[in-house]
């Protein structure tokens, strides 16, 4: 195992250190199940967040298509 990989497995090791102990330590508030309104979620998500809704569609999509302009690229070499 050479040095690049040392470090890399090093990093991911405490990258998830951090972020399982963060986990663990939050103080996450007791709350009771209920059942969700899908038509209320509906009307929220469309209605007051209806841009972000789209703006993260489009983000979306166009990542998507890197990934397959990337994935394509690597074949032809």
């Amino acid at each position: 195992m050479n040095r690049r990989n040392a470090l890399l497995a090093g990093t991911l090791v405490l990258f998830l250190v951090i972020i399982l102990g963060s986990i663990l330590a939050a103080q996450w508030p007791a709350g009771t199940l209920s059942s969700t309104n899908n038509n209320d979620l509906s009307s929220l998500l469309f209605n007051e967040y209806g841009i972000v809704v789209l703006i993260v569609g489009i983000v979306l999509f166009v990542s998507m298509l890197g990934g397959v302009y990337l994935a394509q690229e690597e074949d032809r070499r």
